[in-house]
């Protein structure tokens, strides 16, 4: 027997509505689910809009929920979303988006019991007051922000046996002989769905390209003409301090080096080499004028191409970070990023520059979540730059006799776009490194010295 009109649209609103409750965080499901959903109540609300007053409604919350999916799935490719996310507009699509699942099904509801009255047929409310239950228990949990199992297979239970209700009132319906006609239409729902699929693809592009790194502000890099500049520069020089690195430095940190005591150095090879990919990644400690406080600085270099520009991230574990070290952090932290174009050099300021404490958020067995704190440097680089480059410096100063200068550094590069959630470089590292090997590459170099001048030079490590 063929079904009814009726009955291939209030099925294919309840499959809509039960695919919004299921939530799998894997293979993109997270998001196809729910888009699909919203596809399915929209076409459904659709055929019903011209039935009564609930059932418009319906319509148009559908429409909204619909519009709500496709911004939050094209927010999933911007990379500083969180920007966003504190928005007071961002707060508001969010208490809609929570709020029309609800909204719906009490609109299914009052527009069922509509057209049963209409039949003289009667209905009880409790479905109404077990749908307000559901969402006042759904929103305690989540402003507690509950996580437990027990309840949420409750939450989950009960979603499911609200949706069985419905299905029940709308076969009481089609017994008390409702028969929903079809109305002609100028645009199919495979049109609707086409469209708001091309849509969606539409905004992810522009979400990828244009809002998939960070906007650095580049300038013209300018040669210091200070002569008192200029003397300190001659005399690092003199101590040994390499040339090419010495031009990247800010004219403050080459004041900083004013009457420098000794230069140590690690000078690495190429670590990163992929084709044309090639990051070379130095270490230089001076010890300034007062004995025993020293400026730490951690330079990269990409020769040749450095592939695809999304974003960049330096991570510095600092030779003051050690429990118990025999060093102490002094002053800020310093540096900035520099490329050549047409035989001019630009430079820019990091997106982020700061110590940072962190969590890695992942659940190892038995010992819970790592913490940790590191220097972060966040940066993109242009897209048609040459010979890509900058450093990170800061100062310490030895509370301690005889202890070696011990600073790590991870350099993780952003290998291709194709990622989703968008994320940076700097964020990789934080939830372990590991995770997204397919889309980012991390090398790590250490600049390892003794004062006095003695030195062990270290091996990068391609990770």
């Amino acid at each position: 027997m063929e079904e009814s009109f009726w009955k291939q649209t209030y099925e294919k609103i309840l499959i809509g509505m039960g695919l919004f409750g299921i939530t799998l965080n894997f293979l993109f499901l997270n998001q196809i689910l729910p888009f699909l959903g919203a596809l399915l109540l929209f076409t459904g609300f659709r055929k019903l809009r011209l039935e009564n007053r609930w059932l418009k409604a319906g319509y148009a919350g559908a429409a909204l929920k619909v519009v709500i999916t496709i911004v939050n799935i094209v927010i999933g490719s911007v990379l500083e979303r969180e920007k966003i996310y504190v928005s007071y507009v961002w707060k508001v699509i969010v208490f809609c988006g929570g709020i029309l699942p609800v909204f719906l099904m009490v609109c299914l509801f009052l527009g069922m019991r509509e057209e049963l009255e209409k039949r003289k047929a009667e209905i009880k409310n409790e479905v109404l007051l077990h749908i307000i239950i559901w969402y006042v228990v759904v929103t305690v949990l989540a402003v507690r922000e509950y996580e437990g199992w027990i309840l949420g297979l409750a939450i989950v239970a009960a979603y499911i046996g609200i949706l069985v209700e419905l299905k029940n009132i709308a076969e009481k319906l089609e017994q008390a002989e409702y028969v929903l006609e079809e109305h002609p239409v100028r645009i199919s729902d495979g049109r609707y769905a086409a469209g708001a699929a091309i849509l969606t693809a539409a905004g992810l592009l522009i979400g990828y390209t244009c809002f998939g790194s960070y906007h650095m502000a580049w300038t013209t890099a300018k040669e210091t003409q200070d002569s008192a500049s200029e003397e300190i520069k001659a005399h690092l020089l003199s101590l040994g301090f390499p040339e090419e690195i010495l031009h990247d430095l800010k004219e403050e940190d080459i004041l900083a080096c004013k009457n420098a005591r000794q230069i140590l150095l690690n000078q690495s090879d190429d670590l990163l080499r992929d084709g044309d990919e090639r990051l070379q990644l130095d270490g230089v400690a001076v010890e300034l004028e007062q004995e025993g406080q020293w400026k730490v600085i951690h330079h990269f270099l990409w020769n040749g191409n450095s592939g695809f520009r999304g974003t960049e991230a330096v991570q510095i574990n600092p030779a003051y970070q050690e429990l118990n070290g025999g060093w102490t952090a002094q002053g800020e932290l310093t540096g900035q990023v520099l490329y050549d174009k047409d035989g001019t050099s630009y430079t820019a300021e990091y997106a982020s520059l700061q110590n940072e404490a962190y969590d890695t958020n992942q659940n190892f067995p038995f010992y819970g979540s790592q913490q940790y704190a590191s220097i972060f440097a966040e940066f993109s680089m242009p897209h048609r730059g040459e010979n890509c480059r900058g450093y990170v410096a800061y100062e310490i100063k030895a509370k301690e006799s005889d202890w070696w200068i011990d600073s790590w550094l991870n350099y993780t590069h952003q290998k291709t776009i194709w990622q989703y959630p968008v994320i940076s470089a700097a964020q990789n590292r934080k939830q372990g490194g590991w995770l997204n090997e397919r889309v980012f590459s991390t090398v790590q170099d250490a600049l390892q010295v003794l004062p006095e001048g003695e030195r062990e030079n270290s091996v990068g490590l391609g990770m």
